[in-house]
């Protein structure tokens, strides 16, 4: 199968470099697009998406969108989407595009792989436990809307699920409903200005805004899961136990990486998220930890390719910041999560590796 097999040709939304940012949001939040296209004309510039807004905590709307969109790896037509699959993995984007002689002819979205994922791989009988976090971050109903974005922003996602105080699911908040109010020049009602320095937020809480729940049991199939996020534009599933407890949560990346495409790169590829452009120190840390820990995985497990995630959340209290790690490991047979936190973040990101090491030993054991 082929990128122009499955990619979005007609319709595309896109946005030029000399819109501002709230004419792109605008239009984003009106198609229900998480990312945008930035074009010069018909050729591509970059990507504007709800992630990168996000990270960069204060943009004023009447920004030029070239200032902050970012470069992104393209497809071509022709291209095997598996390859393309890779690519997302290796690239971390949850959007491409299919660009021809330097002109866009095309959209490919991770949401797009999984609406033929049956035509392109067989997930077989692989249950939604398997891939899973079981470590989820929720926002609370009793929470104003400040604090929830910030634990999105945290999570570099779009979504997050909402409990009670039993932690029972009761809803989805997602921040393309937020963009409107919290967001967009001329909306009275929730304030305006900048996206994360609003002081009126503080009054919202979060059981007004989110939507209705939508979850899956640990027991359900990764197609029935695809089926769910497709049927409903979800990027992030909330998984439940019978009390309709959050035990779990599953995104789309957790999906794109337990499918198997066929032949990949030897080595284990590092995936780093939620840092800025001026975390040089923090990077060094995990790569060098990473390298560390990589030379003995493939004697320890055998294994010779696979994809070690990272995400970091900073989380500022006292006058300090205290280091949220979470981390997933999908190599082989291997699926294995491990996170945690520490004031210290050398030592955090030591911890977690020495984590892995002693489960890779426990299941060699078992062997």
């Amino acid at each position: 199968m082929k990128v122009s097999d499955i990619m979005i040709t007609k319709d595309l939304v896109t946005v030029s470099n000399t819109e501002s940012v709230g004419e792109a949001l605008s239009r984003m939040r009106d198609t229900g697009v998480h990312q945008i296209p930035v074009l010069s004309g018909k050729r591509y510039l970059g990507m504007l998406s709800y992630r990168e807004i996000l990270r960069r905590r204060s943009i004023f709307p009447a920004s030029k969108v070239e200032t902050v969109m970012i470069k992104t790896p393209k497809l071509s037509p022709g291209d095997n989407i598996n390859s393309a699959i890779r690519l997302f993995r290796e690239a971390g984007v949850p959007a491409l595009p299919v660009v021809q002689k330097g002109l866009l002819v095309g959209f490919l979205s991770r949401t797009d792989v999984l609406k033929n994922i049956s035509s392109i791989v067989r997930p077989g009988q692989l249950k939604v436990s398997e891939i899973m976090s079981d470590d989820p971050i929720t926002a609370r109903e009793d929470e104003n809307l400040e604090q929830a974005i910030e634990k999105i922003r945290g999570l570099d996602e779009t979504e997050i699920p909402v409990s009670d105080d039993n932690g029972k699911l009761t809803g989805i908040l997602r921040i393309e409903e937020l963009s409107g109010d919290a967001i967009m020049p001329g909306k009275e009602s929730h304030g305006r200005r900048d996206w994360t320095s609003n002081p009126e937020k503080n009054d919202i809480k979060v059981a007004s805004i989110m939507s209705q729940p939508l979850s899956v049991k640990p027991t359900a199939s990764v197609e029935d899961l695809t089926s769910t996020m497709v049927s409903n534009g979800l990027h992030v599933v909330p998984v439940v136990d019978g009390s309709d407890r959050i035990v779990g949560v599953v995104d789309v990346y957790d999906v794109i990486n337990a499918m198997d495409v066929g032949r990949s790169r030897a080595g284990v590829l590092v995936q780093v998220s939620g840092l800025g452009p001026y975390d040089d120190d923090l990077y060094d840390i995990i790569y060098f930890e990473a390298g560390k820990f990589l030379s003995k995985f493939g004697k320890m497990s055998g294994v010779k390719s696979g994809t070690f995630n990272v995400h970091v959340a900073k989380y500022h209290s006292e006058g300090r910041i205290k280091y949220s790690v979470r981390t997933k490991l999908f190599a082989g047979n291997l699926n294995m999560s491990v996170s945690d936190y520490d004031w210290n973040f050398g030592k955090c990101i030591a911890k977690i590796f020495e984590t892995y090491e002693n489960l890779l030993k426990k299941d060699k054991a078992k062997q």
